[in-house]
């Protein structure tokens, strides 16, 4: 008589898995209806801010650095834009944008409240209890750093949302075997690198962080491998072609990259210093919190990710990627990507452990606002106007 063992599976890293039965969604109205009631408080504080007063910072935000890059381009010729504006759909977005800045400002606002209700939504989803939810949704929403980048750099925040709605498919592509999440990723990752500088950036550490999500298919030889390229062929298709337009236009296949990647001695000056201040001490801070929950969790694969994030949008300001005048990106982003990977928490204590980091991260957010100087005169403007 032969005993044969069932054979262990071996133990999650970075990866949600699959829960038994998803819960249902709510009805789409009732979803619409949560979407405006989050995007609401951000659309009003857009149209606030666009009475305030302007300044030097101000004036080099992202939207602002993105519309006046655009309206160079676009006004010097079709040619002349192919080589310089890149990337091309955020250009053309804020160089068409009804209202210009403040238009780019309010639309912001709505993907904003978009942006919670989805992740809160997969959240529930996911059989996450609802005080967890609160607590991440109040942790991501409820700071000057989200608000700020979404009305103030909307390139930058739909590149992020995007990235965080790709790991979502992602994690469910890889552990749950959904190959209609997959190529909804590759789409996001894709539309990322079209529209925000970081795109490829972010396509990159996607790709880096396959080899830590749990697999539904382990079984099938060659599948991680088939699954990464499911979510970066779109993304290098795009890159292939502006490369083949370039060389066709500009007799430069790199003509789009020289234009926007620049290494300055300002811009490593200012990160050298960033860490010798308090909000280089926050910002690692934020790295720490992020670790701590991978290992609340059990999911410490995921602290590669966390710090990848982490390098990623250091490397991306050292290189011109992200504007000077800027604030939030490495807070929206890190968050965002763990409430997406975020597992089902097993244990009243660790669930209570879990709410509490949660909720740390709102006074941290605020601690990091009021260290960076354009945030700190972007909220005294919005206090004048209210103050009027």
């Amino acid at each position: 008589m032969t005993v044969t063992l069932a054979r262990t599976p071996p133990a999650p890293t970075g990866a949600v898995p699959a829960p038994a039965t998803l819960r249902p969604l709510p009805p789409v109205a009732l979803r619409w209806v949560l979407r405006a009631a989050f995007a609401l408080p951000y659309v009003v504080l857009a149209l606030v801010a666009a009475r305030g007063t302007p300044t030097l910072s101000l004036g080099l935000t992202g939207n602002q650095v993105t519309f006046d890059r655009a309206t160079a381009a676009l006004d010097g010729g079709v040619v002349q834009a192919i080589g310089q504006l890149w990337p091309l759909l955020s250009g053309v977005l804020l160089r068409f944008m009804p209202f210009g800045v403040q238009g780019a400002a309010v639309l912001g606002g709505i993907v904003a409240g978009v942006l919670l209700q989805l992740l809160a939504q997969d959240m529930l989803r996911r059989g996450l209890r609802m005080r967890e939810v609160v607590a991440f949704t109040i942790a991501l929403g409820a700071n000057p750093l989200y608000a700020f980048l979404a009305l103030d750099d909307l390139q930058a925040f739909l590149g992020i949302a995007l990235f965080a709605l790709a790991v979502v498919d992602m994690v469910r592509f890889f552990a749950w075997g959904d190959t209609q999440a997959g190529f909804r990723a590759g789409l996001a990752l894709m539309l990322s690198t079209l529209i925000d500088p970081m795109g490829f950036v972010y396509v990159g550490i996607a790709a880096l962080a396959a080899p830590l999500l749990d697999l539904a298919r382990h079984d099938q030889r060659g599948i991680r491998r088939a699954n990464v390229l499911v979510l970066v062929f779109p993304s290098l298709a795009v890159a292939l072609s502006t490369a083949v337009l370039d060389l066709m236009v500009l007799h430069d296949p790199f003509a789009a990259l020289r234009g926007t990647i620049h290494v300055s001695e300002q811009r490593l000056g200012a990160l050298r210093h960033l860490f010798a201040t308090a909000d280089g001490l926050l910002l690692v801070a934020m790295l720490v919190a992020g670790a701590t929950l991978a290992l609340l969790v059990r999911r410490p694969g995921a602290i590669a990710l966390v710090a990848a994030l982490f390098v990623g949008t250091m490397g991306g300001y050292a290189i011109g990627l992200v504007p000077v005048a800027t604030a939030g990106n490495v807070f929206v982003t890190m968050l965002s990507v763990a409430i997406a990977i975020l597992p089902p928490v097993e244990g009243r204590v660790t669930s209570t452990l879990v709410v509490v980091l949660a909720v740390l991260q709102v006074p941290l957010a605020w601690a990091a606002a009021s260290e960076r100087q354009v945030v700190v005169e972007w909220m005294h403007a919005v206090t004048a106007v209210v103050l009027r």
